[in-house]
């Protein structure tokens, strides 16, 4: 094991320098005190000023308000008065509906205008408005209601003794006054508001002013006194870094400076320690790295010349399984029959497996040779080779505009026969499968997408199913080893690109294959 290098230790920093220099907060903070008290009470008279005028606004939203309700009574009583007399002279129900609404809509605001007065003045003046028109609704509005819907003439002489009219008039003078007095009042708010406005404006448009006055002179005598001494410290420390490490920090007049000095001294012996030591970690990982890529090709000849040799055994247990069925089938008792139908499905799926496992190593193993591969030729040719697939599923595969890329012919093959014999295969009972191949132009890469709808794959399985044996159901439901997505995202890998899915349970899914766009296409894509 290696020695790990101690670091230097920092060099001393001179004994005058730490014990008389001022320090860096000293020297950066003392000259900001007085810009930032007066900004300080420039804030706080700022905020003074808000909070009054916050008050005023209040003020003149609260007016607003009672003016509202007083313009509203006003509108009411000219609906009520408008509404009676419409029946006294027509009759008719209908215009009692508006009357009786306005005495409801005039009620609910006056209770609400007692609850927001802030006057005596104005809480009697309510008073009077609201007695005049109970008064007016007893003794006038009421009785010539009634008297109309025994005759037009008695109602007529109710009407014309005026009494009505003047109980009214009466209310809307007192509103009229109401109104005058609250108008006034929200003018003085409003005032006031205006004149609090103003004052915050020019107390911080001064305030500010001046701070910023100070803060630029300050800035610049304090800028000028460390601009020096920063410049020194940092000449030393970029002939540091550019590998000077025997060179030394200036002796700096401030005390965090000099300490910063004596560690960029500390540091130049160090580096040159760790960039041994660097050196020595970056061998040993290249020497690793040659060690697994050694490994990992000996792991797939492994599991080449495996599966390989696996085959002729395999063979031979197949082959006397079939004798032992053709010679012996129904001559031994039942149990026998289904051991050797045991026997034979095994073998076959052992038998796939194999062959799934050759195939996995070919891609991983592939060779890099690439050439203009024409995807919609490619692709056709693969929909050819799984005709019979496709009739026996009344099934339907639609091949849409590809493009034409430089890569590699054997590996595109294996991804998107797999690809489409998985669109085919896993279809919902009873739905004749349909599967679209359709290609996209991205920024630098082709993708291509393969949709079917089949019965969809759950969000939580969308990374296990590319594992390698990696099955979802049973063999009786959906036959196959449970690698074919394992080899397809290999050959992805090996061509540059990627692959995912889209997929939603009982829906169908989208396989996307991207592809790197190594050179312009020339295929028959738009």
């Amino acid at each position: 094991m290696s020695a790990v290098p101690v670091p230097a230790e920092p060099a001393p920093v001179p004994a005058q320098v730490a014990a008389h220099a001022p320090s860096l907060r000293q020297v950066l903070l003392r000259p900001f005190v007085l810009p930032f008290a007066l900004l300080l009470g420039v804030g706080g008279l700022v905020a003074y000023g808000v909070r009054q005028n916050d008050t005023a606004l209040k003020h003149v939203l609260e007016a607003q308000v009672r003016l509202q309700l007083i313009s509203d009574m006003t509108n009411q009583v000219s609906v009520m008065e408008n509404s009676q007399r419409g029946f006294v002279i027509t009759a008719q129900d209908s215009y009692l509906k508006p009357f009786e609404d306005g005495m409801l809509a005039f009620q609910a605001d006056t209770f609400a205008l007692r609850d927001l007065s802030v006057t005596d003045l104005q809480r009697t003046n309510l008073g009077r408005v609201k007695a005049a028109v109970a008064r007016w609704h007893e003794v006038a509005a009421q009785p010539e209601i009634r008297a109309r819907r025994d005759s037009l003439d008695r109602a007529a002489a109710r009407v014309g003794n005026g009494v009505g009219r003047g109980l009214l008039d009466e209310a809307r003078a007192v509103l009229a006054v109401m109104t005058t007095n609250e108008t006034l009042r929200l003018n003085a708010a409003a005032e006031q508001s205006r004149t609090l406005l103003e004052r915050v404006q020019w107390i911080a448009a001064g305030g500010l002013l001046l701070s910023v006055t100070l803060l630029l002179l300050t800035a610049y005598r304090v800028t000028r006194t460390v601009n020096r001494t920063v410049l020194d410290l940092n000449s030393a420390a970029q002939a540091i870094a550019q590998g000077e490490y025997a060179r030394r920090t200036p002796p700096m007049p401030v005390r965090e400076l000099a300490q910063l000095g004596a560690q960029f001294d500390a540091m130049a012996g160090a580096v040159q320690d760790r960039e041994a030591q660097l050196r020595a970690t970056a061998e040993a990982l290249q020497a690793s790295n040659t060690h697994l890529e050694r490994s990992n090709r000996e792991l797939e000849q492994f599991a080449y010349v495996a599966s390989h040799d696996l085959q002729e055994p395999l063979r031979t247990i197949g082959s006397y399984t079939e004798l032992l069925a053709r010679r012996y089938q129904g001559k031994l008792d039942d149990r026998a029959d289904q051991y050797i139908a045991f026997t034979t499905s095994a073998t076959l799926r052992m038998k796939t497996l194999i062959q799934d496992l050759l195939a996995y190593s070919r891609v991983r193993k592939a060779p890099r040779v690439t050439h203009d591969v024409n995807l919609g030729d490619l692709t056709r040719d693969i929909v050819a080779d799984l005709a019979v697939q496709i009739e026996g599923l009344g099934a339907q595969v639609d091949v849409g505009p590809l493009p034409t890329v430089h890569s590699n012919p054997e590996l595109l093959r294996h991804a998107l026969q797999n690809l489409i014999g998985n669109a085919l295969k896993f279809q919902q009972p009873g739905v004749p499968p349909r599967v679209r191949v359709t290609a996209e132009r991205e920024a630098r890469r082709w993708v291509i997408h393969v949709q079917d709808n089949g019965i969809g794959i759950a969000p939580e399985y969308h990374e296990r199913i590319f594992g390698v044996f990696q099955r979802l159901h049973g063999m009786d439901e959906y036959a196959g080893s449970g690698i074919g997505l394992a080899v397809t995202r290999s050959a992805a890998e090996q061509l540059g690109g990627d692959l995912w899915l889209d997929s939603t349970p009982g829906q169908g899914s989208t396989f996307h294959l991207a592809l790197p766009l190594t050179t312009a296409p020339t295929g028959d894509h738009p």
